[in-house]
């Protein structure tokens, strides 16, 4: 596998570097070339180096301007030197076929390391005579500028000669290696190329990352530390290759000598480092014959191949999953483990906390809150993408655990365009320095992750907005919902579950009001639907069936929804496409139940106001009738048959007294006694035995349940009297007898304003559904005629109601009724 090593790509040096922003190291500007001598220039270095050589000398930057030169090549130009620093070399080459092979060879050197070189011959123009033929060889300087000496050719040129130097020369500038072997496989010559490829490193030991994620720890060495000899020349070519490769070079070379061969093998550096290249062998006919070969090096082509896999890699594990915590973190571990390293740390900002996932190539990834003492500070989100930081800090120290604090630690910076969403830690699996090419491909990676982290992010604040909405939603106690284009349902929140008993996952996808909530009624949602798509909206009270059919009666108002973007005709928001609508409904049992109960107040106040009229204009002549018929009732000699006329008399006047107090009682016109804490308990002790002897003979039990310590604040007589109908009633509704219970408890705590329940269950013949709401109705009875006025329940509804209470019926034919009596609890202490 090849690897990446400290010391590839661009040194730095002393010298500075022409081009770049002034004031930065290694820049300057053309107009120093005009600097007395003693001044300081940024190219007083060159100047007092070139000024040294004998030869021709010029120093140009990576534009080909000419920073610094000495007098020998002044000479040969013609030239004062304010005239040739600052102007292109190109300018004083005569001919133009010279001028682009130089422009050629100059650009090619660009990419290449300190060190490489090319040779050509040229012809200088000087300012006085004629064309001076020159060698001009150029090397590559560590600050990327390009040292130039210009030797003026000397005797006449043979043909042959010429024609040998020009293929040497032409040898010599070719940018792949290429080696001349004898017929033994011996190295004879090697061109630059392939000396710079098998040289030595002069770089510093460091930590290789072989690519795939292979840590190589092989330090780099320095020239002349390899065993054996440190030149080309003289070793075979199979020496350069491992067992494997020899044999596959053998056989490479063996082919060559039929004709050629072609392939991609490793072979040694003089240091021992193994590098790829691509291998092309020629030869002669016959044994013996020399060969060339032409090599290839492949590190770059297989670095850029794997950078390509890597970033595709990472695309793919970005797009993988819709949660970060999957997705970006897989991407992370792919980085982590292709670039060698052993354990990782996301620091990612979620909303507006910090959190740490912690990635190891040993361990499934773990996430956690991070505390504000471990939170990022702002420096880390300025400067360089990718910086290393010191491994014994420790805040980093915290982030990444407690590890070797020699092995190195990166920091990537992911920055989304609208803020740094997060910082990656990364920590090296040798204590070995970081190879420069990871640190350039983590520049590259870093915006691809920063921009998945952010999606990812922004897809969990999306989640969780959207989970707040619909818990608002369904916190709501309206029926709010809404609809796509079509009339489908999108949302549907728990009160419409709760109102209408169909769930979310059952209503969703179904047209509302025709599959799911259909209308009852003459209403038509068809008609509902156009009316709300031509209007924009509609409101009306109507029935919406429920899931077993029943109708629930709903105040519901619907609203048209729109794009509000315009089109590129510039439209109005209002004319934009129709994307859905909203619907809220409101339930109205309650509020007609409330209506109901005003309009029986009222009814029920008019009919006492009626009935106390009355009362008071018939208690006056009944008083008469009463009285007189006691008085003739107490003479003795009074004959046998008025004394039985007049005993009905007294008893139809005593009934009628009876009903009069009833009336006047029902319209309270009559004050009721004075309120006072009440023992429930007792007070139903005294009423049971008021009429349990005659109970029992109808065969009617009542049992008591569950009858603990309850009071309340009332009048005992009346609250008698409520209890009195209640039970008269139970039994009159059991013709064969039956069971009577009544349960006393509470609703709520009753130190704290709770309220005392008191059932009364029979085992009757119940009340059919259709009547249930007028049984508080004054006069109204289900009674034979003679046996109730149909004052009872409506005079206890009033007395309830007069103490803060209330009472509520629950029956079905044939299963009985439960009177269920309300009173506020009595809080004082007895």
């Amino acid at each position: 596998m090849v690897g990446l090593s400290v010391g590839q790509g661009s040194k730095t040096s002393s010298f500075p570097r022409v081009g770049g922003p002034p004031g930065a190291s290694g820049t300057g500007t053309i107009s120093d070339r005009t600097l007395p001598q003693g001044m300081t220039s940024p190219f007083a270095a060159f100047g007092e180096i070139v000024d040294a050589l004998a030869v021709a000398t010029a120093v140009l930057n990576t534009a080909g301007i000419v920073v610094a030169c000495n007098q020998a090549l002044l000479e040969h130009l013609h030239r004062p030197r304010p005239e040739v620093v600052g102007e292109p070399l190109l300018g004083w080459i005569a001919r133009a076929s010279e001028r682009a092979a130089f422009g050629r060879a100059f650009m090619g050197m660009r990419p290449r390391l300190p060190g490489h070189r090319f040779s050509l011959e040229i012809s200088l123009a000087p300012a006085l005579g004629r064309p001076l033929p020159c060698l001009l060889r150029a090397c590559k300087l560590a600050s990327d500028n390009v040292l130039v000496t210009c030797e003026p050719e000397q005797g006449e040129r043979v043909p042959e000669m010429e024609m040998g130097r020009a293929l040497t020369r032409g040898l010599e500038a070719l940018d792949h290696g290429l080696l001349l072997l004898d017929g033994a496989g011996r190295i004879v010559h090697a061109n630059p190329a392939a000396r710079e490829l098998f040289a030595s490193t002069t770089s510093p030991p460091g930590r290789r990352i072989a690519l795939g994620g292979e840590a190589d720890g092989t330090a780099g060495s320095t020239p002349g530390s390899t065993p054996g000899s440190t030149s080309l020349l003289g070793r075979s070519l199979l020496e350069l290759a491992d067992p494997e490769g020899a044999r596959t070079l053998s056989q490479g070379m063996s082919q060559a000598r039929a004709g050629n061969w072609h392939g991609e093998l490793d072979l040694r550096r003089l240091d021992g480092e193994s590098v790829a290249v691509e291998l092309s062998l020629a030869a002669g006919r016959g044994d013996g014959s020399p060969m060339v070969a032409l090599i290839r090096d492949l590190r770059e082509r297989r670095l850029r191949e794997f950078e390509a896999r890597l970033a595709a890699q990472v695309d793919r594990l970005l797009a993988s999953s819709l949660r970060p915590q999957e997705s970006v973190a897989a991407a992370c571990s792919a980085v982590m483990t292709g670039l060698g390293f052993a354990r990782a740390a996301l620091i990612a900002r979620v909303g507006e906390t910090w959190e740490r996932w912690q990635l190891r190539t040993d361990h499934n990834p773990r996430f956690g809150p991070l505390g504000p003492e471990l939170a990022p500070p702002p420096t880390w989100s300025t400067g360089a993408p990718v910086v290393d930081v010191d491994p014994q800090d420790p805040q980093v120290r915290a982030l990444l655990g407690e590890q070797d604090p020699s092995r190195p630690v990166v920091r990537v910076v992911l920055g989304a365009p609208a803020r740094v969403v997060g910082h990656l830690l990364l920590r090296a699996a040798e204590p070995s320095s970081l190879d420069p090419q990871a640190h350039r491909l983590l520049a590259t990676l870093a915006p691809q992750l920063a921009l998945g982290l952010s999606n990812g992010l922004l897809m969990l604040e999306t989640e969780a907005l959207a989970g707040y909405q619909a818990m608002v939603l369904d916190q709501t106690t309206v029926l709010l919902d809404s609809l796509d284009a079509e009339g489908r349902v999108i949302t549907w929140n728990r009160a419409s579950e709760q109102l209408l008993g169909i769930t979310a996952e059952q209503a969703r996808g179904r047209r509302f009001g025709v599959d799911v909530a259909r209308l009852q009624g003459p209403a038509s949602w068809t008609e509902l639907w156009e009316t709300l798509r031509r209007t924009g909206q509609f409101v009306g009270e109507m029935g919406v069936l429920n899931h077993a059919g029943e109708a629930i009666p709903l105040h519901l108002e619907g609203r048209l929804l729109r794009d509000h973007r315009r089109d590129w005709a510039g439209a109005r928001a209002e004319d934009g496409p129709v994307i859905g609508a909203v619907l809220v409904g409101l339930d109205l049992r309650h509020r007609r139940a409330l209506e109901d109960q005003i309009l029986k107040a009222q009814k029920l106040a008019a009919v006492g106001l009626l009935a106390a009229g009355i009362a008071h204009e018939i208690n006056n002549p009944l008083t008469g009738v009463v009285g007189y018929s006691k008085l003739l009732l107490e003479r003795q000699n009074l004959d046998p048959n008025v004394r039985e006329k007049v005993e009905k008399i007294a008893v139809s006047g005593e009934r009628c007294r009876k009903i009069v107090e009833g009336v006047l009682l029902f319209s309270r016109q009559q004050e009721g006694g004075k309120r006072r804490r009440v023992e429930l308990r007792s007070l139903i002790d005294r009423v049971i035995g008021i009429g349990e002897y005659q109970w029992r003979m109808h065969n009617v039990r009542v049992l008591r349940e569950g009858l603990g310590d309850a009071a309340v604040l009332a009048d005992p007589d009346q609250l008698e009297q409520v209890l009195l109908n209640l039970l008269s009633n139970a039994v009159d509704a059991m013709p064969r007898g039956g069971t009577v219970r009544l349960v006393l408890g509470h609703d709520g705590n009753p130190d704290q304003g709770g309220r005392v329940r008191l059932e009364v269950t029979d085992e009757g013949v119940g009340i059919p559904p259709e009547i249930q709401g007028r049984i508080f109705d004054p006069f109204f009875s289900t009674k034979d005629i003679g046996k109730g006025t149909g004052l009872g329940l409506a005079i206890s509804y009033g007395i309830l109601k007069d103490h803060g209470g209330d009472i509520l019926v629950r029956s079905k034919p044939g299963q009985g009724t439960t009177f269920t009596l309300l009173l506020p609890a009595d809080k004082t202490k007895p």
